[in-house]
């Protein structure tokens, strides 16, 4: 690849952000502290349109992050075709208990070892993307 390919930044529709989120297990959580920003890695699912993480009970997450406004971002770039994507979801989450009733989570294989039976959903209020690709 030279300097000279031309490459072009598109936005994407809200469907495709779904699609481009399903594609995916992992990803990063932002929200706001007193001390700053906060931004972690998860492991993720989706359940229709929300976003689903599993976490330990005694997470930053669930301490921080329970009823607050957060970021979901999930990407994938190819860095030597300088190609990718990205998708932010922008929400609020909640810690739902397991068996609550309220919606069946779906399956997420977390990396880390140990328990993780608290679940953080976020609900979005705003879903965008956008695409990096050949130039047309």
């Amino acid at each position: 690849m030279t300097t000279t390919d031309r490459h072009e930044l598109r936005d994407l529709s809200v469907e495709e952000c779904w699609t481009l989120l399903g594609t995916r297990t992992l990803g990063r959580i932002a929200w706001t502290t007193a001390d700053g920003p906060v931004v972690l890695p998860v492991n993720y699912g989706l359940a229709g349109e929300t976003v689903w993480i599993r976490t330990s009970a005694y997470s930053a997450l669930v301490r921080e992050a329970d009823q607050s406004r957060v970021a979901v971002e999930v990407d994938l770039v190819d860095e030597a075709t300088r190609t990718g994507w990205s998708v932010l979801v922008r929400g609020t989450a909640h810690v739902r208990f397991p068996r609550d009733g309220r919606a069946t989570p779906p399956e997420v294989e977390t990396w880390p070892a140990g328990p993780r039976p608290l679940w953080v959903v976020v609900d979005p209020r705003e879903v965008t993307g956008r695409r990096l690709g050949p130039a047309r």
